[in-house]
């Protein structure tokens, strides 16, 4: 269920909003995960804004990619 408000403009939250995917949608966890990886030092770079979790979507982009990088196998 999508939150009522919406980030600023080039961040996103970790929940759905109206807005478009959060955080744990794009990169196909569920919040609590999100949360498990701050406390542990993994994960995306986050940190609060007004009492919720963001980041950037450039930093999310950047994380997928570094992933997708990190984990490809075969040959092309």
């Amino acid at each position: 269920m999508p939150s009522r408000s919406s980030p600023p403009p080039g961040l996103i939250y970790v929940h759905d909003t109206e807005a478009g995917p959060g955080i744990a949608t794009r990169l196909g966890v569920r919040p609590g995960t999100i949360r498990t990886w701050r406390t542990a030092g993994r994960g995306p770079r986050t940190w609060r804004l007004n009492g919720r979790i963001v980041s950037s979507v450039e930093v999310i982009d950047q994380y997928l990619a570094t992933q997708a990088a990190a984990t490809v196998r075969g040959v092309m």
